[in-house]
């Protein structure tokens, strides 16, 4: 259930350090007792005492309990006893002794009379908590979206039983028959099995949908949303069976019963109930094994060693597990999938019942039936228990509610519908969104502190089981390609999607704008038809450079050309720079860095050549140009370079790795220049990291692959040189696809060939290395250029993220070196060599 209040995360619970195995058979012995606790104690903890021997007496177990949120008071004066509490202490009485905590919490929520979800609508602001499908109308169409691609990958099949597991009030199946309404065949092979065992919630669910009964009995009836057959059903085996399947389960394992196991002394034991001397229900500790045991050892046989060495509480749910199993065996022999949302853990999970009343955190043993209860689910659990059932089915994540989503597109969703509502609508749908997908409080948020959306995208993971014969569901692919991986991650981290037009919206149309006029390939073809290059001149008129060369004498020479098409990247640069805000404009000056780097690395091998300092300044890029730039000839080494030019440029934190007093020779420029672009590129992917979201995934790629080329690159031209394996491994940056493994095999490599067979174990990179054959590598720039165009050229498919500036100043660059090349072509008259070096973009 969506509970703003599971934000807060608990405080480690401080408990026993036993070095007891992971499951051992506990000796006899008398219940150890967990005094009652239905008082929040005045402290954060409250404490177990074993009972026994007086060494064990002294023993305690603190269980922190500080996630609490403002406890209710509670009353220490006799009160009557409820019917459910009275019919708890009668079980306990009949049986002689205590009762799983998965029994207490199966009554609690089930009991036919007096159960929690029996006989009464519990959901909602006016509820005890509020679910994903009562939060936005979007979660039940994205989940529509999932269904419907689903039941394609099954081959559209005439007939699906559509089953809902515990469906609350209804909205989650209202909002996915109404948004899934324009596909008739879809929604005309549905027959929608409710399982629910709460009349009330039936009764809810009945008109909810909009049901007209077809018979007497309220367990058939007709939706009228879209003339689906709709069935109830107290359990799933009551469904019919030997047709295609599609089942939902949105926080449904979480109200199912855990057992709970604590370690002690004495072993593993399992956490029971038992009503003490003041007759109020306290835990205990069993004093021998429980049939739950074996679910234990159970599940202990799919941890890894280092959970089972951390763990001092356990929970397990052997309903989950049977649950699982029944879902596999009918989708591995009946075909379709499962879809399973929930709050939980890829992980085991240690202590998390909790009890929720009116929107708070409550003792659970406190009033039997008056509040929720619920645990995290064990993912893991769940997959494994799939597996083991049919060898017919595969399970899928998890993943994140707010990466389930964002893939599914709830990003477009909700820029779609803020086109079309007023004020007080808008804020409704993003607090939605919000609290779908984001994670913690929403910055945004301007209201009452108490209505603050909190978003439980990173809480909620979803998960999918589906017949091995349909393949990968969406959107858990393993994607082939940039592109769809762009696409279907297409989702805005927290509040992106709705708040980057604020300050970023503007320069993303102009560079958006830009990117249209960048050459084609038709463009190419008829600047490879020109005869010289005042007719190169004459066909870029038409284009954005046309301006920048018009005033340009005959004869033209090929550096003009590109002067004039650099001075149109730079004046284009320098307006969306005077245009950006933080943190834009940082990340805009990022860009210029690189460039840097390249200017002063010209300047000091020039002037070490003795080459005249004002021609080496006008070969500079102007992206990298400052003003000290002159004075780098005087420099004799690396520590004057940076003492007397850098220490005032953004270059001077990268030099700490290369400050020596090593004359520069030709070597120690190369070390410098790759030592900088290690640092600067590893400062760049920092700072992209730190930004987050979609400009975080896309720039990581990116510029891992600019760090995966260097690493080649350096390999490559370090064969037979002086430099050493250990010295080449320090000019590799820390990350990367190839980074650390690949990092390790190229810094020994002795030849091409060797590179190419470390390259060829990364799929990526195998494509670039087959297109060059063996012993010689003139090939390899240019298929690097052309994967990197690839991956720019798709950064323009999402959108709202920065990486778009970086791709866009990328591509022009690389346009500029098309120019250049042809044009040297041209003037040389070359032009059958054109085609070697150009690479086409659109």
């Amino acid at each position: 259930m969506l509970r703003r209040l599971l934000t807060q995360t608990s405080s480690p619970r401080r408990l026993l350090s036993s070095k007891t195995p992971f499951f051992s058979k506990p000796s006899l012995s008398p219940f150890s007792s967990l005094p009652s606790s239905p008082d929040p104690p005045s402290s954060a903890s409250s404490h177990v005492e074993e009972s026994g021997s007086s060494a064990a007496a002294g023993t305690t177990i603190s269980v922190d309990r500080s996630a609490l949120f403002n406890p209710p008071d509670h009353s220490h004066e006799p009160t009557p006893d409820s019917e459910l509490v009275k019919h708890l202490k009668s079980v306990i009485k009949f049986r002689g002794g205590p009762i799983s905590v998965a029994e207490y919490m199966e009554e609690v929520l089930t009991n036919p009379r007096s159960g929690y979800y029996m006989n009464r609508d519990v959901f909602g602001a006016q509820g005890d908590f509020i679910t994903s499908p009562e939060v936005s109308q979007m979660f039940g169409e994205m989940i529509g979206v999932w269904t419907v691609c689903l039941w394609e990958q099954m081959g559209k099949p005439e007939r699906v039983n559509l089953i809902e597991l515990g469906p609350g009030r209804g909205t989650l199946m209202v909002d996915l028959l109404r948004g899934t309404s324009k596909f008739r065949n879809f929604t005309e092979s549905l027959h929608i099995h409710l399982v629910e065992c709460s009349p009330a919630l039936q009764k809810l669910q009945h008109q909810n949908l909009k049901c007209t009964d077809e018979s007497s009995s309220e367990k058939k009836a007709i939706s009228s949303l879209a003339g689906t057959p709709v069935h109830w059903h107290s359990t799933l085996e009551e469904v019919p069976s030997g047709v295609p399947t599609i089942i939902i389960a949105h926080e449904f394992y979480d109200a199912l019963p855990v057992h709970q196991f604590q370690k002690s002394p004495r072993g593993w034991c399992e956490k029971m109930v038992d009503v003490g001397e003041d007759s109020q229900f306290r835990f205990v500790l069993s004093p021998q094994p429980t049939p739950a045991a074996l679910y234990l050892v159970k599940r202990s046989t799919w941890a890894t060693p280092e959970e089972k060495e951390k763990l001092e509480h356990v929970e397990i749910s052997p309903k989950s597990m049977d649950l699982t199993q029944e879902i596999a065996k009918r989708i591995g022999s009946d075909g379709g999938g499962a879809l399973i949302i929930d709050y939980g853990k890829d992980g085991i999970i240690s202590d998390s019942l909790q009890a929720i009343r009116e929107h708070k955190f409550v003792n659970i043993l406190d009033d039997p039936g008056s509040a929720d209860l619920s645990a995290y689910v064990d993912f893991p659990s769940i997959k494994h228990s799939a597996e083991e059932a049919s060898e017919n089915v595969s399970v899928h994540g998890p993943m994140t509610q707010s990466q389930f989503l964002g893939s599914l597109g709830i990003n477009f969703r909700v820029d779609s519908l803020l086109q079309n509502c007023d004020d007080e609508q808008a804020e409704s749908l993003r607090s939605g969104y919000w609290r779908l997908v984001g994670d913690g409080e929403a910055p945004f948020w301007e209201g009452p502190d108490e209505q603050t959306p909190i978003g439980m995208g990173e809480r909620y993971l979803a998960m999918a089981i589906v017949n091995r014969n349909q393949g990968t569901p969406a959107p858990f692919q393993s994607l082939p390609c940039l592109r769809s991986e762009y696409l279907l991650k297409g989702r805005m981290y927290g509040f992106e999607a709705l708040t980057f037009n604020i300050h970023g919206g503007y320069l993303e149309a102009i560079v958006r704008g830009h990117r249209a006029g960048l050459l084609t390939t038709a463009d190419y073809n008829n600047l490879c038809q020109c005869e010289n290059l005042d007719d190169i001149k004459m066909h870029l008129s038409a284009t954005k450079y046309g301006s920048y060369l018009q005033n340009e004498p005959s004869p033209l020479h090929t550096t003009t050309i590109v002067e004039k098409c650099t001075l149109k990247l730079v004046d284009d640069y320098k307006h969306m720079l005077c245009q950006a805000t933080e943190p834009m404009s940082t990340f805009l000056e990022y860009i210029r860095y690189g460039h840097m780097i390249d200017n002063v690395v010209l300047i000091v091998t020039g002037t070490l050549h003795e080459r005249d300092v004002q021609e080496l300044i006008e070969k500079c890029h102007p992206l990298g140009m400052f003003d000290s730039i002159a004075t780098l000839a005087v420099a004799q080494n690396m520590r004057e370079l940076y003492r007397l030019v850098l220490v005032d440029t953004p270059l001077a934190p990268y030099f700490s790795e290369c400050l020596t007093s090593e004359d520069l020779d030709d070597m120690n420029i190369e070390i410098m220049r790759n030592t900088l672009y290690k640092a600067y590129l590893e400062d760049f992917y920092k700072f992209c990291q730190k930004l987050g979201g979609a400009t975080s995934e896309i720039m990581s790629d990116l510029l891992a692959f600019e760090a995966d080329r260097r690493a080649v690159n350096i390999t490559i031209n370090s064969i037979g040189t002086e430099l050493t394996r250990e010295d080449r491994k320090k000019l590799y940056s820390n990350f990367g696809l190839l980074y650390p493994y690949g990092h390790e095999e190229l810094a020994i490599c002795e030849d091409i060939d060797q590179v190419r067979g470390v390259m060829e174990k990364y799929p990526p990179y195998q494509a670039i290395f087959s297109k060059m054959s063996y012993g010689e590598s003139q090939m390899l720039d240019k298929a690097f250029y052309e994967e990197e165009v690839r991956r720019l050229c798709l950064a323009f498919e999402q959108q709202f993220h920065y990486g778009v500036f970086f791709a866009y100043m990328r591509l022009r660059e690389q346009e500029i070196r098309n120019l250049m090349w042809i044009s040297e072509c041209v003037a040389q008259n070359q032009k059958s060599r054109i085609h070697d070096s150009v690479v086409y973009m659109f």
